[in-house]
């Protein structure tokens, strides 16, 4: 079997985890079940059980645009509704995906979804070292190193290619990013009234 099948197969059985953990935020379980679709499409296509390169492709750009994003709101502004309610994560989801698709699907603009995943994951990783969430960070970090690897088309040796460091990056950095503490919103901390003295 394809090296990339048995490790989107990974992915896949990590991400399904994951969105099944309902002590998770919604953002975090919804852009595992995004990336979770890119993996299952990826092991039917890698297998030959069912390849269908165009969806996978398709929805690997979705996690890029999407899933990636809300992997940062759910670190970033963990308290928003966008991390924690359904409804709001769903349309952030959305709202992104359609982005997404008319940048790079109709405009061919692919730098567009690459550019926003590594940013996503950069802030994600500044924010997990500034809070001191070392965990959070590594997997982020592993997440950021495993899309460098991927885009630079780097291999380790004749076993794994670019893409299953890909995968495994990934499979990694989440489960390391799901043991993260919840912490105050990192972007948007105030500063607490009670604490502050006031002069008439």
């Amino acid at each position: 079997m394809n090296s990339l099948a048995i490790t989107d197969g990974l992915l896949l059985a990590v991400t399904a985890y994951l969105a099944l953990q309902r002590h998770l935020p919604i953002a975090l379980r919804l852009a595992c079940g995004v990336f979770g679709v890119a993996a299952l499409l990826g092991v039917l296509r890698f297998s030959g059980v069912y390849p269908l390169p165009s969806w996978h492709q398709f929805a690997s750009m979705l996690g890029a645009a999407s899933a990636f994003p809300l992997l940062a709101v759910a670190v970033l502004w963990p308290d928003s509704l966008a991390a924690r309610n359904t409804r709001f994560a769903w349309i952030v989801l959305c709202i992104t995906a359609v982005i997404g698709v008319i940048v790079v699907g109709v405009g061919q603009k692919r730098i567009y979804s690459d550019a926003l995943a590594l940013l996503s994951l950069l802030a994600v990783c500044i924010a997990l070292v500034r809070t001191r969430q070392w965990l959070g960070a590594l997997g982020g970090i592993l997440m950021l190193a495993a899309l460098v690897l991927f885009a630079l088309k780097i291999s380790a040796g004749s076993l794994l290619v670019p893409g299953d460091l890909l995968h495994i990056g990934m499979a990694a950095g989440l489960l390391l990013m799901s043991h993260m503490k919840p912490t105050e919103t990192v972007m948007t901390r105030k500063p607490d009234i009670d604490s502050l003295s006031v002069v008439n």
